[in-house]
C-alpha cells in the first residue's frame, strides 16, 4: 500500500468513514427535547436562528421535510430580537426547535438522500434547544428513521 493510500486509510478510519466509502458514523443514541417554551409553536414545528427561540423563525406544518436546503429564516416571536437572522438559510444554522404537532418530531443531521443520521428527538408539545443537530440539522420528520 503506498503511503498516500495508508495516510488516507488512517484518516478515514480517524475520522469514522467506512473504508473505501463516504458514509459517516453515526451516534447511536440522540437528544431528546422535552422542555417548555414562552413562546408557544402554532405548526407542527417551528425553527429559530438562535438559541431559546430567539430571533428569526421558520415554520412549517408538513409532516416531514426532506431537505431544509433554500429555506430561509422568517420574523420571529420575540419584538426585540425578531428579525436577528431574517433571511439566513434554514439548513445547518437552527439553535432551537418547537414540536407545536401531536406526533413525535425527529430533527435529523442530515437529509434524506445523506441517510437522515443522528437526530434530535423533540416530544409533542415541547421546546428546546437543538443538541445533537445544533447548527447542523438538514431534514425532520414525524417518522423515526434512526
Amino acid at each position: 500500500m503506498s503511503l498516500l493510500r495508508s495516510k488516507i486509510a488512517l484518516s478515514a478510519a480517524t475520522l469514522g468513514l467506512a473504508a473505501g466509502s463516504l458514509a459517516l458514523a453515526v451516534p447511536a443514541n440522540a437528544d431528546t427535547i422535552q422542555g417548555y417554551s414562552n413562546f408557544p409553536c402554532y405548526n407542527r414545528v417551528c425553527f429559530s436562528y438562535h438559541p431559546d427561540g430567539i430571533g428569526s423563525w421558520w415554520t412549517s406544518d408538513a409532516p416531514e421535510w426532506t431537505d431544509l436546503a433554500g429555506q430561509k429564516f422568517g420574523v420571529g416571536m420575540q419584538g426585540s430580537t425578531a428579525y436577528q437572522g431574517y433571511g439566513a438559510d434554514v439548513k445547518n444554522a437552527a439553535a432551537w426547535v418547537a414540536n407545536g404537532g401531536a406526533e413525535d418530531l425527529y430533527v435529523y443531521v442530515n437529509s434524506k438522500g445523506y441517510g437522515w443520521g443522528a437526530y434530535d428527538k423533540v416530544i409533542s408539545t415541547y421546546a428546546g434547544n437543538l443538541g445533537v443537530t445544533y447548527n447542523n440539522e438538514a431534514s425532520y420528520s414525524i417518522t423515526n428513521y434512526g
